[in-house]
């Protein structure tokens, strides 16, 4: 399949908004509260003047560099020819979002364990579409160094990764084992601090945009009452893709959290044709017929479901638009306007010293909320457009 070569024209880079990240930056993550506090342009209190703490700079605090105006410009606006590698994608929303991917001109790298899930996986792409499986385990930094390697041997560049593997342990947070709570941790959250540390750096030398895109879950903003240990980790999803848009915002690399509702595994669901690896899986462990007249009523799951296909429509879509959130269910709306106003109704209705504000102004405002909002609320077509 003929694909658009990748442009070798450097992106612009918003110098102005890293200069702002790095200053901030620069502040929360120095010599403590003191620095903080000096770099605010304040005094220090005495008790940490006397432990040997850092005198307030001359002259005051220094002036922070300008909010950027505008969103991140999306830096994959035109993904056909770029390569974009998806963890476990050999199944599941995964494969889904590297059918769409595939559907979209992308050069696709299949992250994969399963060799029968993988010979399932790769009838669904079209023809002759460059599609490249590397096996990979995404626990610790070294395998992410060797499919990095991989991928540069193959097609030169890696343009976006979706961090899309997972651990659904659905384990009361109060009684899972510390090895649960470990295995969840290294899969779900780990894998992406590995995936950034490793291929960034590409990135910026190639300098051609990238993206990094890491599946939650809806548990990520709504808690799941009988799973804490997997509304836990995906929480943590959240928190780290937009730490990281705050970092990353005044370079060409974009970042997305994705948190889908309920979709389903099964891709050849629709094609008319079976799973092959679900059908030998089904032989292998059949599953004990329901009682005559008991059970459950039939329930249409395929109609109740999103297709993973389109779920991973949805990611391209919110990829080529620098989306911070791409959500898709819409039916959750109402439960997240629960859990967000009644933070804000528990906020304390009373005054505050008004110099509380200088030493506050770092975490009080955060501008990338204002600006995906409006970022959002510019015209666009449809998640297929």
């Amino acid at each position: 399949m003929a694909t658009k070569q990748p442009s070798a024209e450097p992106l612009e880079i918003d110098q102005a908004a890293l200069d702002r990240r790095r200053f901030l930056g620069t502040l929360a993550a120095g010599a403590g509260a003191v620095t903080l506090v000096a770099g605010l342009g304040m005094s220090a209190p005495a008790s940490a003047q006397q432990a040997g703490g850092p005198p307030p700079p001359a002259g005051g605090r220094p002036p922070l560099p300008p909010e950027p105006k505008v969103s991140q410009p999306p830096p994959l606006k035109d993904v056909a020819g770029k390569t974009i590698y998806i963890t476990a994608s050999s199944d599941g929303i995964g494969l889904g979002i590297a059918r769409a991917c595939s559907n979209a001109g992308m050069n696709v790298v299949i992250g994969y364990r399963n060799e029968k899930r993988l010979a399932a996986a790769l009838p669904l792409f079209k023809k002759g579409a460059p599609v490249f499986p590397v096996q990979h385990d995404v626990v610790g930094r070294d395998g992410w160094v060797r499919m990095l390697d991989a991928v540069k041997g193959k097609f030169g560049k890696l343009h976006a990764v979706v961090n899309n593997a997972g651990i659904k342990t659905l384990h009361k947070a109060s009684e899972a084992s510390p090895e649960e709570w470990q295995n969840s941790w290294d899969v779900d959250v780990g894998a992406i601090y590995h995936s950034v540390a490793v291929v960034m750096p590409h990135m910026k030398e190639h300098n051609e945009g990238g993206q990094f895109v890491a599946t939650s879950s809806m548990s990520g903003l709504l808690p799941a009452v009988t799973a804490g240990v997997y509304t836990t980790t995906k929480f943590a999803v959240v928190g780290i893709m937009e730490s990281l848009r705050i970092e990353l915002e005044g370079t060409n690399i974009g970042t997305s959290v994705f948190c889908p509702g309920a979709v389903a595994t099964d891709n050849y669901m629709g094609t008319g044709e079976e799973n092959p690896y679900l059908k030998e899986l089904a032989q292998s462990r059949p599953r004990p017929r329901p009682p005559a007249g008991g059970g459950r009523p039939r329930f249409n799951f395929a109609a109740a479901v999103m297709s993973p296909l389109e779920a991973g429509e949805r990611v391209v879509n919110g990829i080529r638009n620098n989306d911070l959130f791409i959500l898709t269910h819409p039916e959750f709306k109402d439960g997240m306007e629960e859990r967000f106003n009644s933070i804000l109704t528990s906020v304390p209705d009373e005054a505050f010293p008004p110099e509380r504000l200088q030493i506050e102004s770092v975490t009080r405002h955060t501008g990338i909320y204002p600006r995906e909002i409006e970022h959002r609320f510019e015209k666009r077509k449809t998640y297929l457009g």
